[in-house]
């Protein structure tokens, strides 16, 4: 073999290496399809971010409100949807692409963000306002949970004066909304557990137990103070001076009555007003044994008093009674100035005479709140004065006396 072809051989495989060096990629086109992911992977970002977070929160926000608790499982649903549409929108990536996962983490960081939500949102369990239904008339406690929903189960029991007098399991949902929050509430009929006045000094005591949580609270002795304990009645003399008979230039015309019924001082002497008490009263004046007024019975409830009136007789036939104070006029047929007050003339009477009145109250309280009945007697001197120099009485009186 001559040089000569030695050279061209070394020359040939020379040339043939260097055909099997790998090209290098130009950087534009590097540069270019650089630019092209990136603008694949913000464009999944903000199908994201319009096609599944908006979706998700708009759900959550107005199902929370129309829904309550089962909200969740509508945001979840709609949450798959959205993801599966993006991915079938992008051209269905493959796992483990960037788009596909930014899909995926997307998908799970929204569906547990309820949970972190109700973690970081969720008030705690408390005890709330206690307060009366007065048109029901039932207790009502509210137990508050800021952020919160759901079901319970709460055990409550109420003590009176220390003793037993109600103990129940009732359910309850934190379902309501006012200005402090979130809310559920339960509600007790007060004659459910009754058993007579808060007031002076024998509080009714709520415990409640709610997922493992207690409470303890008085409740209120004005809303728990409703059996009748003290009554009174009086009668106020109106005097007439005409058409009198004899020399007589002072009279007695009538008598105004009027009453008092609540809870009895610890003096005895001073009746505080229940607002909440149901009762009847019955007012009967007599002279000598024999009745001399009868008045109509007259039936309270809540402050509310009526009676028959029977045509005006005996007024208008309804009045209030413990709103303001414990007192109330009985009507009568004519209003009297020098007593303010309307009176029965003492002609209307159904026997009259000089002499000793009694004039009893007698006060029934109503059932649930009690059985019980209390009454009070009053006692009157009706009598002629002042004699004059003839021996003829020019006057007469009418005064509360201890006793006939």
């Amino acid at each position: 073999m001559t040089s000569g072809g030695l050279l061209q051989k070394a020359a040939e495989q020379q040339t043939g290496e260097s055909n099997l060096t790998p090209s290098s990629t130009p950087s534009g086109e590097r540069g270019s399809l650089e630019h092209g992911q990136t603008q694949s992977l913000s464009r999944t970002f903000g199908l994201i971010a319009g096609g599944m977070v908006v979706p998700f929160f708009i759900v959550m926000w107005f199902g929370g409100v129309f829904l309550g608790e089962n909200a969740g499982y509508l945001s979840a649903a709609v949450l798959l949807l959205s993801a599966g549409a993006i991915w079938f929108f992008i051209g269905r990536p493959a796992p483990a692409s960037a788009s596909a996962i930014a899909i995926g983490i997307s998908f799970l960081l929204l569906l547990s963000s309820n949970f972190a939500i109700a973690i970081l949102l969720t008030g705690e369990m408390s005890l709330g306002e206690i307060d009366l239904d007065e048109d029901d008339d039932m207790i009502v406690v509210k137990i508050r949970q800021n952020g919160g929903s759901g079901s319970y189960e709460a055990s409550v029991s109420i003590t009176h004066g220390g003793t037993n007098a109600y103990a129940s399991t009732l359910d309850f949902s934190i379902d309501r909304e006012d200005g402090q929050g979130d809310y559920g509430w339960l509600k007790i009929p007060v004659s459910d557990f009754y058993s007579g006045n808060a007031l002076p000094s024998t509080d009714y005591v709520m415990s409640l137990e709610v997922d493992g949580k207690s409470w303890t609270r008085t409740l209120d002795a004005n809303h728990l103070t409703r059996t009748l304990t003290g009554v009174d009645v009086s009668a106020a003399p109106s005097f007439s001076t005409q058409d009198c008979e004899g020399a007589k230039d002072r009279c007695l015309r009538g008598v105004a009555l009027s009453v008092a019924a609540g809870l009895l001082g610890a003096s005895q002497e001073y009746i505080a007003p229940m607002p909440l008490a149901d009762f009847d009263l019955k007012v009967t004046m007599t002279y000598e044994g024999s009745v001399a007024i009868d008045y109509p019975g007259v039936s309270v409830e809540h402050t509310v008093a009526a009676w028959d009136s029977s045509g005006g007789a005996y007024g208008s036939g309804s009045s209030y009674i413990g709103l303001d104070a414990a007192t109330m006029k009985l009507g009568g047929s004519i209003e009297a100035s020098d007593v303010s007050a309307s009176i029965i003339l003492k002609e209307d009477w159904e026997d009259a005479g000089y002499g000793c009145y009694e004039l009893e109250i007698e006060g029934s309280n109503t059932p649930p709140w009690s059985n019980s009945v209390v009454d009070h007697t009053a006692y009157y001197v009706y009598e002629e004065t002042n004699r004059d120099d003839s021996g003829q009485y020019t006057s007469e009186s009418w005064t509360e006396v201890s006793s006939c």
